[in-house]
């Protein structure tokens, strides 16, 4: 685990250590066959552990996210609707694709959004709950309420990998989020995010920012301060044929 003093820290060693990291063969890549004999360098289990700043320009600042695409689709996660497509992927920075060619895209939909997962219980009717098991399916507004009714809550979990794309049975783009984990402590909103797979190239610098940014959200929302975000990556990579580009990226942030 590495434990630094503010984000860009802890995205300066995580791309310092992704860059000596053996390559491995990438599979199938988001659902994309293309990319399966490709060459990746591969960081396993990489945690780091930092404090969050109390406004965006400042967590703009330490992260270095992909502007103006990162703020508006993180409007669109808290929008309170399960957008499906939204309207960020226009402006994504890395797309190279038309809407009719998007591999990503089923028809006129993503196969999901995190705007889905973020608010289920309207998720394709836009209208009425949905049930789980047992229970009615819960949301971003349920684990905000979660805290604000028990501040000591051990529960405030925001899942974003669903059972149903367990049951996708490979082929199908699933997200690379696993879910997010508030607890307050000593009045500090802190989270430890998990992720399955991230994109050092495209993703990693958004995703803190993404997580962060939700995480003045919530702290607003339940008078409390942002306080440490623990991030564990499974699978960190960085594509071979990505390198260069990473590389010049990079150097100009740092």
């Amino acid at each position: 685990m590495i434990r630094t003093n503010n984000l860009h820290n802890a995205i300066y060693i995580a791309n310092t250590d992704i860059s000596k990291a053996p390559f491995r063969k990438a599979g199938i890549w988001q659902g994309v066959h293309q990319y399966k004999d490709m060459d990746m360098r591969v960081l396993r289990n990489f945690s780091f552990q930092a404090p969050v700043p109390t406004r965006k320009e400042k967590l703009q600042e330490e992260t270095q996210a992909d502007q103006p695409w990162s703020e508006v689709h993180f409007q669109e996660r808290v929008s309170g609707k399960p957008l499906n497509p939204g309207e960020s992927y226009k402006i994504w920075p890395y797309n190279s694709f038309k809407k009719e060619q998007d591999p990503y895209m089923d028809g006129e939909v993503f196969s999901h959004t995190y705007m889905e997962r973020f608010w289920p219980k309207r998720a394709n009717d836009l209208g009425g709950n949905r049930n789980g098991i047992r229970y009615t399916l819960g949301d971003l507004a349920d684990v905000i309420k979660q805290i604000n009714d028990n501040p000591l809550t051990r529960q405030a979990y925001l899942p974003i990998f669903f059972p149903e794309d367990t049951g996708a049975k490979g082929g199908i783009r699933v997200p690379c989020t696993l879910g997010y984990l508030f607890e307050v402590w000593d009045g500090k909103l802190d989270c430890t995010y998990y992720i399955r797979s991230c994109d050092s190239f495209r993703h990693f610098r958004n995703d803190v920012y993404l997580t962060a940014r939700l995480m003045i959200y919530i702290a607003q929302r339940t008078f409390t301060t942002t306080g440490n975000l623990t991030m564990h990556i499974a699978n960190l990579h960085l594509f071979v044929n990505d390198e260069y580009a990473f590389n010049k990226k990079e150097n100009g942030k740092n």
